[in-house]
């Protein structure tokens, strides 16, 4: 017992007093170590991972069977130690350095696909009307002051013919005021006839003005006003486009009576969508207007569609826990819809240099997120981490990785399987 003590205490010595040493690097594996005269990839005292001094602890630590835990069979498991055969290890495992990549943060989360509705407008007419004519179909893209409809209406005949009656008596009336003016500044008819024409010629502006007010409330345009002859069919009416835009939705037909302000056409503007999507309570604070977004859809797996946060709503919901926030999508290629489902991923924060590794490197158990580093040939150490953003298959690790450690990218999990394996076995070998 105590010659094992001693030689225990001499190899600790040996590795605190060498920890110095630098020399050995994985691209000369099959060198030889000068300086303690053994293969380099197997110098525990020269491995980049040992000399900073890591994973000394796990050298000092003796297990229940008074052997090194790290050398233990049975108990290495308990310090996440795997031990794997070398024969193999070029063959299911590799090991690579840490990369350090400019990496966004970002959220990720689902939506929908909206129409804006700062560009959208259900199209009425503001009376009742007969349709004797339809002029656009669902998905049309029509032009502002283009025509889509046109319907019969008793009552604007009305209107418009008492329209025209007030324009002819107002001409009657200004021609009979003109008259009597001139022939009250010759002194020829009294004062009171003078004045009775000048009353009615004021009569007759204020009924032509009321009528035409009452002809705009109708929805007639001032051109449309100005058209009004004898002679037309002063009932028909024409619906037409607020603006440039798709007809989304249509619910007219020809014959059919339509009521006073009853939807007939809904045109949006499809060049620019709105997405929303759900933002939990704790991840508000990190969303800002003019955030970036990017959307995905299934209808076109290999692009993507950038937008910025226009808005963020002012309340959370009480069963969700979530807030919704809008973003506004450019859509000329119109190829996404309104109802799409969408997923997002929202850039919170620029990138800064950070270690990074492909997602296939870490593992779980769980509860845990964590890598293998090589802690010499056929020996390997779990080493728990933080993940930040995924970007392009690639996680950010915020923390228990540094930029000059080396990790299993590939392998990592027959390396959990060997430690649940020894975990759930039957005992120290020893």
């Amino acid at each position: 017992m105590i010659i094992v003590l001693f030689i225990g205490i001499f190899q600790l010595e040996t590795i605190l007093a060498n920890q110095k040493h630098d020399s050995c690097q994985d691209s000369h594996k099959d060198e030889i170590c000068t300086e303690h005269g053994v293969p380099e990839s197997e110098c525990s005292l020269c491995n980049p991972t040992i000399k900073n001094g890591s994973f000394e602890e796990f050298f000092k630590k003796q297990c229940e069977h008074n052997v090194p835990i790290i050398e233990c069979d049975g108990c290495r498991h308990e310090i996440g130690a795997v031990k794997v055969d070398k024969s193999i290890i070029k063959e299911i495992i590799t090991i690579k350095d840490v990369e350090s990549l400019n990496i966004d943060v970002t959220l990720k989360a689902t939506g929908e696909v909206g129409t804006n509705q700062d560009r959208l407008v259900i199209v009425a007419p503001r009376i009742a009307g007969v349709t004797k004519e339809v002029f656009a179909d669902w998905g049309d893209h029509v032009k502002k002051g283009q025509k889509l409809a046109l319907l019969d209406s008793i009552e604007l005949g009305e209107a418009r013919a008492n329209y025209m009656k007030a324009m002819a008596m107002l001409r009657m009336a200004k021609k009979n005021y003109s008259r009597e003016k001139s022939l009250y500044s010759q002194n020829i008819c009294p004062k009171k006839q003078f004045l009775e024409a000048k009353t009615a010629y004021e009569q007759a502006r204020i009924e032509l003005k009321t009528l035409k007010e009452k002809l705009k409330l109708m929805g007639q345009q001032e051109t449309d006003i100005q058209n009004i002859k004898d002679g037309k069919v002063l009932s028909l009416f024409a619906i037409s486009a607020p603006f440039d835009g798709t007809v989304i939705e249509k619910n007219i037909a020809v014959g059919g009576l339509k009521d006073a302000f009853a939807p007939l056409f809904t045109v949006s503007d499809l060049t620019q969508l709105w997405v929303w999507f759900d933002v939990y309570e704790k991840d508000i604070p990190k969303v800002i207007r003019g955030n970036k977004v990017i959307i995905s859809v299934a209808s076109y797996p290999e692009e993507q569609f950038e937008g910025l946060v226009t808005y963020i709503g002012a309340t959370v919901d009480e069963k969700t826990r979530t807030v919704k926030v809008r973003a506004e999508v450019d859509n000329r290629h119109e190829k996404l819809k309104p109802g799409m489902f969408a997923k997002v991923l929202l850039l919170v924060e620029t990138g800064s240099d950070s270690p990074v590794v492909p997602e296939e490197t870490v593992q779980t158990d769980g509860q845990k997120h964590f890598v293998f580093v090589p802690l010499r040939e056929g020996l390997f150490l779990r080493r728990d981490i933080t993940l930040g953003a995924r970007v392009d298959g690639h996680v950010r690790v915020v923390s228990g990785l540094s930029k000059n450690d080396r990790v299993v990218v590939k392998g990592g999990f027959l390396l959990k399987s060997e430690i649940m394996k020894e975990k759930f076995g039957e005992g120290c070998a020893h």
